[in-house]
């Protein structure tokens, strides 16, 4: 006849072997006698539309025993009716809503039989062996422990809602009552029901009862506690202590997991509840259908989720817009400088403007954008980056400005979604104003520039000049007589060229060269032969070509530039006492250089000529011969 801690051990080893079964991932019964894989049962959990066209659908699947399907092959999935095809499946951890409930009496702390361990220490054992080898340790599950009061009357939380598997522990550790003769296992049972009741929706929420199980038809209103647990979704499991587990306690125990698909063990080790700790965590781990909506109705849907002939719906509302756009520039006057009178446009900075578009979503579901269009004056502009927004619904634009002249500029922004929805930004305009350096306003002191005006002048010396005139011809028409009188032959001269007929202006050609000449009389006759098509003037002879050694002259004066025509130009560099030409002083266009013009650079002058190679600064009469030796 086999001994009685024979008859433990053979059952462990039983019971081993179907912990062997579940993790090989077949759900044997939880105990041979009511975990049949039968009455499959779905549960839509919850419904994710917040990244819609993507909606994510939760399912709690469990066959009796609350033990979770293995084989969904055959699950669908329907939208409004119609089959979804091929939604993604997968295994999301979410987490358990637990209650242990501790049936401490007058047998909690008595030693069974042979055992060393006392029901006591079997239930602290079993507890921690979940808490350190089932427990999430990412801190989704929740577990309360319920145990009598001090006066044995009333429930009480040993803890509540823990979450660390260390705070478990130390209180199961920690935990060594004085046990009344009976529990008060109604008030547990029930308190345990409100607050797995009052947890988040969606989860996967069961009762663990440790007891004798010899007196709960004496102690319980069964009935009432099952229809509380079946509203709920809460499956009742049982784990009967003691050496052994007589069929009226097994009956005891069915009233409570049988009608809210729980199950029992009889626990003679702390081992023999790893059965439910395993289906516990598995069904931590929902099961989630995701699949991209061809909806865009706004309103309510439907979704179901059957397998064979278990089903479950759910509702879920959409209410779909289409996005907001707006363009944030932090300025809306930009201003372009350059460093110099003729500086080009692509020199002048700044040559981008960054820009901002903001994306809203009023319906509160951000997604993709399909398209982004960006328009300067209706011309589409090339995009400097991508289309997706961060997570404040910004999308950075670069416009390139090198090539933007002053002026007001219209700038569009229009986005298409991934669903079709279109917006356009309001316009916003955009001002432009280009800067170069003036030079300036001192007023010039030309050398010649007559003080009064020419007319006056002229008038003020006219008989004058008769006068002069009169005498000079007198005193030619003596001169030529007395040598008309000397018997020597006169000496051959020179003739002067005359006044009357001056010489023609000559247009700048590759046959002329020019030069520059100095008009003041105290200077000199030097002349300054331009042979470079780039001449820079001023007064230091590191940067300039031209040396112009006066106070008066900046460091980088003028400058005169030969075009492809063959035409030359003046422009002034920005100097302080300015460049003049023909005694009008030059803004910041340059101005077109022609034969014997007047330039004037602080108090020096000069005279621009077109020569042709070899000819003289000037025409002069050559002495006549002395006769008289």
């Amino acid at each position: 006849m086999i001994d009685r801690r024979a008859a433990r051990v053979l059952l462990f080893y039983m019971i081993a072997l179907v912990i062997a079964g579940l993790s090989s991932g077949r759900y044997a019964p939880v105990a041979a006698q009511q975990v049949e894989r039968q009455n499959d049962n779905l549960r839509i959990t919850a419904v994710d539309t917040s990244a819609f066209p993507t909606v994510a659908v939760r399912v709690l699947a469990t066959t009796k025993g609350s033990a979770p399907i293995v084989d969904l092959t055959r699950l669908i999935l329907r939208e409004n009716g119609l089959p979804v095809i091929n939604p993604a499946m997968a295994r999301t951890p979410v987490g358990v809503d637990l209650a242990f409930v501790l049936d401490v009496n007058a047998t909690y702390l008595q030693v069974d039989g042979r055992d060393e361990m006392s029901r006591r220490d079997k239930v602290a054992d079993s507890i921690s062996r979940f808490a350190e080898q089932f427990m999430s340790p990412a801190g989704l599950d929740r577990v309360s422990v319920i145990v009598p009061d001090e006066a044995g009357e009333e429930a009480a939380f040993l803890g509540r809602e823990i979450v660390r598997p260390g705070e478990l522990l130390s209180i199961i550790d920690a935990y060594n009552p004085v046990p009344p003769r009976l529990a008060p296992l109604q008030s547990m049972l029930a308190t345990a029901i409100d607050q797995l009741s009052a947890g988040e929706e969606g989860r996967f929420r069961a009762i663990l009862l440790y007891t004798d199980a010899g007196r709960l038809n004496q102690q319980l209103n069964s009935q009432a506690l099952v229809e509380a647990a079946q509203v709920a979704h809460i499956p009742i499991f049982v784990a009967i202590l003691g050496a052994d587990a007589s069929e009226d306690e097994i009956a005891n125990a069915a009233r409570l997991y049988s009608p809210t698909n729980g199950a029992y063990v009889h626990m003679p080790e702390p081992e023999a509840t790893d059965l439910f700790y395993d289906i516990f965590r598995q069904q931590g781990l929902q099961i989630e259908l995701s699949y991209e909506s061809e909806e865009r109705r706004n309103g309510e849907h439907e979704l179901s989720v059957s397998l064979g002939n278990v089903r479950d719906t759910a509702r879920f509302e959409l209410t779909l817009a289409p996005p907001e756009v707006t363009i944030v520039a932090q300025q809306t006057d930009v201003r372009r400088a350059g460093s110099a009178v003729d500086t080009p446009l692509p020199l002048l900075q700044p040559a981008i403007l960054p820009l901002t578009v903001q994306i809203t979503w009023p319906d509160g579901r951000p997604r993709r954008l399909s398209e982004l269009a960006f328009r300067v004056d209706g011309v589409p502009q090339p995009l400097s980056t991508g289309l997706t927004p961060d997570d404040n619904g910004l999308i950075p634009l670069i416009w390139d400005i090198s090539e933007r002249d002053a002026g007001r500029y219209r700038l569009e922004v229009a986005v298409s979604d991934m669903l079709g929805f279109a917006a356009v930004a309001e316009p916003l305009t955009v001002e432009i104003e280009v800067a170069r350096p003036l030079p300036p306003t001192a007023t010039p002191a030309p050398t010649r520039v007559p003080t009064p005006p020419l007319q006056e002048r002229a008038g003020n010396l006219l008989p004058l000049l008769i006068l002069a005139a009169a005498a000079f011809v007198i005193s030619g028409i003596i001169l030529w007589i007395s040598r008309r009188r000397r018997t020597l032959a006169p000496a051959t001269t020179k003739s002067l060229p005359s006044q009357a007929n001056p010489l023609a202006a000559p247009s700048a050609d590759d046959r002329h060269v020019a030069v520059l000449v100095w008009s003041d009389d105290a200077v000199g006759t030097d002349r300054i032969e331009l042979v470079a098509d780039h001449v820079l003037l001023g007064r230091d002879p590191e940067a300039v070509d031209i040396v112009m050694e006066d106070p008066s002259i900046s460091r980088l004066h003028a400058r005169i530039r030969r075009n492809a025509a063959g035409e030359y130009w003046l422009y002034d560099e920005g100097s302080i006492e300015g460049t003049f030409l023909n005694y009008e002083r030059l803004g910041l266009a340059p101005h077109r250089l022609q034969h014997e013009d007047i330039l004037q650079m602080g108090r020096v002058t000069l005279r621009f000529r077109l020569e042709l190679p070899g000819t003289p600064d000037d025409l002069t009469m050559s002495k006549e011969d002395d006769i008289g030796g």
